[in-house]
C-alpha cells in the first residue's frame, strides 16, 4: 500500500475508531483527540489541545508517581501499556487500560474504557458473596426447620386448649406464637434470598389473595393512611405459593406505611399531612403477564437508596428493626416465579413497586377425603407432632423413622394408604429414593416431600408435591384434602 493511502487509511482509523484515541508532542501536551476521546472525557477539542496530558489523571498522589513511572519507561523503551485512573471534564473517575507508542517527535495513545468490565467484576463478585450465604442457608436449614417445625406443630395442637387457659397464659401463648411466626418468616426470608427454589406452588386468584391482604392491613394499618385496591381485570390466575406470595405483598404494603410515616415524622408540626395513601392495583398487562402496582406518597428514596434496595441485609431501618431481606427475598422469589419485580421511586414524593406475574389457567378443586397416611421422617418430635395433627383432622397414620422403614410399611399396607409425606433427607434411604421405588408401583397415590434444602431439583417424573420446613400445618391439610380422591 502507497504511503499515502496507508495515511488516509490510520486518519480514518483515527477519526473514527470507538475507543478514544490521542497524539501528543514530546513534552507530552495534547495536539489532537477523536471523537471517541471527546465522548469519554466530555472535553471539546479546542479546550484540551496544548495542555499536558497529566491534566487527564486522577489527582492522588498514587496516579502522579504512576504517570512519572509510566514518562520514565516512555523516555527509556518508547512505549508503555497499562491501567490509569482518568478524570473527565465533570470529575468522574474512569478506569482506562492505556497504550502509549513514541514515534519520532510525538506521542500516540490510545485507550479503552473498562467500566464495563469493573461492573461485571462487582458483580461476579457479589454473586460469590450470594452463593456463600446461600451454602451457609442450607447448611443450618435442615435442623433449624425441623425444630421449628417440632415447635409449630405442638404450639397447633395446644392452640386447641386455649379457651380453658387463664388470661395470663393466653398472653403467654399468643407471645410465644408470635416469636415463632417471626423466626419462621426469617428463615423464609433467609431461604427466598438465597435463591431456593419455591416448595409449595399452586394456581392463584391473585384478585382474591389481594383482597384478602388489603382485608388484613386494613386492621392493622395507621387510620389516617387510606389503603385502596383497585382490580381492573378480574379472574387473573397465576402459578405461586400463595402463602409466601401474600407474605411479600404484604411486607411491601407494610414498607410503604412505613414510608408514609417516616415522611409524615420528617415534616415540620405545623405543616398540614393530607392524602396520605397507598394504592394497590392488579391488571393485565397483555395475554401472558399480570401486574400488581403498589405506589404511596410517602417519603421515597434518593438514588444511592434506590441503587442498593435490593442488595441482601440492607437498610435504612434503625439498628434492630429491619432484617434488609425484605426486598432481595421479594424481588427472588418473583423472578422464580418467572416474574420479576421493579422499583420507581423519587425523594420526598412517591414510590412505586411493579410486581409482574405470568398468567395461568384456573383448575377444578379435587374431591375431598380421608384414609390411612404414611408419614416418614427421622426427627421424631417433628414425626409426632405431624402425626397428632393429622390424627386430629381424621387421618389415620403409620409412623417411620427411615426410608427403609417406610418402604417396609408400604409394602405392607400399600392397598389401604391414600397418601405419602415423607422428609427428603434421611438415614439409610432418603425421601426421593423411596418415592421412586412408590411411583414403581403406584404412579397416582398423593406424594408429599419435605425438606429444609429448598435448592434441592426434584425430577418432574416423580409426580411429587414439595413443601418446606418449617411444616405449616395448614398446607399439608390442604394439600391432602385436595389430592386425595
Amino acid at each position: 500500500m502507497a504511503s499515502k493511502e496507508l495515511g488516509y487509511a490510520l486518519q480514518s482509523l483515527f477519526e473514527q475508531g470507538r475507543d478514544p484515541m490521542f497524539i501528543s508532542d514530546g513534552r507530552g501536551r495534547i495536539l489532537h483527540i477523536n471523537a471517541a476521546f471527546s465522548v469519554l472525557y466530555g472535553y471539546d477539542e479546542s479546550e484540551v489541545v496544548g495542555l499536558p496530558m497529566g491534566i487527564l489523571l486522577q489527582k492522588s498522589l498514587y496516579d502522579v508517581v504512576s504517570y512519572k513511572k509510566m514518562l520514565r519507561q516512555l523516555i527509556k523503551e518508547g512505549r508503555w501499556s497499562g491501567e490509569l485512573h482518568v478524570s473527565s471534564k465533570h470529575g468522574e473517575i474512569i478506569p482506562v487500560w492505556t497504550q502509549i507508542i513514541r514515534n519520532e517527535h510525538v506521542f500516540s495513545a490510545i485507550q479503552i474504557d473498562l467500566r464495563e468490565r469493573d461492573k461485571m467484576s462487582r458483580k461476579m463478585e457479589g454473586l460469590s458473596r450470594l452463593q456463600s450465604v446461600a451454602t451457609l442457608a442450607g447448611g443450618v436449614a435442615h435442623e433449624f426447620n425441623n425444630i421449628l417445625g417440632g415447635i409449630q406443630g405442638h404450639l397447633y395442637l395446644f392452640k386447641r386448649h386455649l379457651p380453658d387457659m387463664g388470661d395470663k397464659e393466653q398472653d403467654r401463648f399468643k407471645r410465644i406464637d408470635g416469636l415463632m411466626k417471626r423466626a419462621t418468616s426469617l428463615v423464609q426470608n433467609l431461604l427466598a434470598f438465597a435463591k431456593q427454589k419455591a416448595t409449595t406452588t399452586r394456581e392463584v386468584a391473585l384478585g382474591t389473595l389481594l383482597e384478602e391482604t388489603v382485608a388484613m392491613l386494613e386492621n392493622t394499618i395507621d387510620a389516617k393512611i387510606h389503603l385502596s385496591l383497585n382490580i381492573i381485570d378480574r379472574g387473573i390466575v397465576s402459578f405461586a405459593d400463595p402463602v409466601v406470595l401474600k407474605h411479600h405483598i404484604f411486607e411491601l404494603i407494610t414498607n410503604a406505611e412505613a414510608a408514609i410515616l417516616r415522611k409524615r415524622n420528617n415534616q415540620r408540626s405545623d405543616k398540614h399531612v393530607d392524602d396520605e395513601r397507598i394504592d394497590v392495583q392488579l391488571r393485565l398487562v397483555n395475554d401472558e403477564m399480570a401486574e400488581i402496582l403498589i405506589r404511596d406518597n410517602g417519603a421515597g428514596m434518593q438514588d444511592a437508596t434506590l441503587r442498593h434496595c435490593f442488595d441482601p441485609f440492607f437498610t435504612t431501618e434503625p439498628v434492630g428493626q429491619g432484617t434488609g431481606l425484605g426486598l432481595s427475598s421479594a424481588l427472588s422469589y418473583m423472578q422464580q416465579l418467572k416474574g420479576s419485580l421493579e422499583i420507581e421511586s423519587s425523594l420526598g414524593e412517591y414510590t412505586t413497586i411493579r410486581i409482574s406475574l405470568p398468567l395461568m389457567a384456573e383448575t377444578q378443586d379435587k374431591p375431598k377425603d380421608k384414609g390411612l397416611i404414611l408419614l416418614v421422617d427421622d426427627d421424631q418430635n417433628l414425626r409426632q407432632s405431624i402425626a397428632e395433627i393429622l390424627g386430629y383432622h381424621g387421618y389415620r397414620v403409620e409412623t417411620a423413622s427411615n426410608g427403609v422403614e417406610g418402604l417396609d410399611l408400604w409394602h405392607k399396607h400399600a392397598h389401604e394408604i391414600t397418601a405419602v409425606v415423607m422428609d427428603i433427607v434421611m438415614p439409610k434411604m432418603d425421601g426421593m429414593e423411596v418415592a421412586r421405588e412408590i411411583r414403581k408401583l403406584n404412579t397416582l397415590i398423593p406424594v408429599c416431600l419435605m425438606t429444609g434444602y429448598t435448592h434441592q431439583r426434584i425430577p418432574t417424573s416423580l409426580h411429587v408435591n414439595l413443601m418446606r420446613k418449617p411444616l405449616n400445618p395448614d398446607l399439608l391439610l390442604d394439600f391432602l384434602e385436595r389430592s386425595i380422591r
